[in-house]
């Protein structure tokens, strides 16, 4: 019985949906076809390390402690900030993390000028009056220092750099917007609150971190670590077949530029643009924030993300040298 059409689409569905069209198989298949094509062999290299990023605990930031004693607590009955103040005190919250650290802080520098006001009117409490002073003051210093906690230095910032297996068809299949939304949106709370704006959407502010843990910023540094493996070898061994190769035949300068042409620029470029793009609007991005919060970072982490960018936009200068080598490869007897 012949296979009916129907039969047919399904297979062909069936057999590309099998196919591996990863970034690693493209990138074998134009390394295998310009092996053949020049008669070479490429050496293995080992993949250059990415730089390590300190873990998240490594990057916390010790603050001051500002609460408020049990007996003062009672004092400020009639203020919401007790209720503030309670939450922070409480088991749960003195076991926080630093996301909701950071929120509680916010309620009290949001809450903290009605109760002062509140308390000044009374005589008897112009000791916890100048103790929420001097907290209040404390808080808005370390505010930069706690958000950083919160974000940079938070669970789910290091879990969004942590290195990843690149899904096929990344990135073009498997991202979306949310993540740079989500890293524009924290950027500007970030902002509000450091201009003085300490009104917070709790749930909101936690909806952004949890969407920046499962992005692709770790995903991103393992494409560009394998793109840097394979560009280093190919223009290490192509630039040494180029200074000791004569005038090659006619012959294989058209095979070479067949595979140029189809493998290189229409696979190996065809996946790595998409590639870059997503890295370069992921870091842009991420630095808006990183900037913002760059004076309370500590050493290590700017560090880190120095490196971090170095090391994404290598790839961009690999591309690009490798492109030259193969017009020293192509036109080897213009070469003086």
């Amino acid at each position: 019985m012949k296979p009916t059409r129907t039969l047919w689409v399904a297979l062909a569905v069936f057999l590309g949906a099998c196919s591996n069209n990863s970034g690693e198989t493209i990138l074998n298949d134009y390394e295998a076809r310009l092996s053949r094509t020049l008669n070479l062999s490429f050496p293995p290299i080992e993949r250059p390390e990415a730089p390590r990023k300190p873990r998240a605990e490594a990057l916390q930031l010790n603050l001051k402690n500002s609460d408020i004693g049990t007996l003062d607590f009672l004092a400020l009955t009639g203020c919401e900030l007790q209720i503030t103040i309670g939450k922070r005190n409480s088991s749960l919250g003195k076991l926080a993390a630093p996301s909701q650290r950071l929120l509680l802080d916010l309620e009290f520098l949001q809450h903290a000028p009605a109760c002062i006001a509140h308390l000044k009117a009374k005589a008897e409490q112009q000791e916890l009056v100048s103790l929420l002073e001097q907290s209040q003051t404390l808080k808005q210093q370390q505010l930069a220092q706690q958000i950083h906690n919160a974000t940079l230095a938070g669970p789910e910032w290091h879990q969004f750099w942590k290195p990843q297996k690149i899904p096929a068809g990344y990135p073009n299949d498997t991202t979306s917007d949310q993540v740079l939304q989500a890293l524009d949106a924290v950027t500007a709370m970030a902002s509000k609150w450091l201009d003085g704006n300490y009104a917070a959407d709790n749930a909101l502010f936690e909806a952004h971190l949890n969407t920046l843990r499962s992005g692709d910023g770790g995903v991103i540094v393992a494409a560009t670590q394998l793109g840097q493996t394979f560009f280093s070898r190919w223009n290490t061994t192509l630039d040494d077949y180029a200074e000791e190769q004569a005038c090659g035949p006619v012959k294989q300068k058209t095979i070479l530029e067949t595979v140029i042409a189809k493998y290189f620029a229409g696979g190996v470029q065809q996946w790595l643009a998409p590639v870059i793009s997503r890295a370069d609007s992921i870091r842009i991005t991420s630095n808006n924030l990183e900037t913002l919060l760059s004076k309370a970072s500590p050493p290590e982490y700017n560090d880190w993300q120095l490196q971090r960018d170095n090391y994404i936009q290598t790839v961009k200068f690999l591309t690009v040298a490798h492109v030259k080598t193969l017009k020293r490869v192509l036109e080897p007897c213009q070469t003086l």
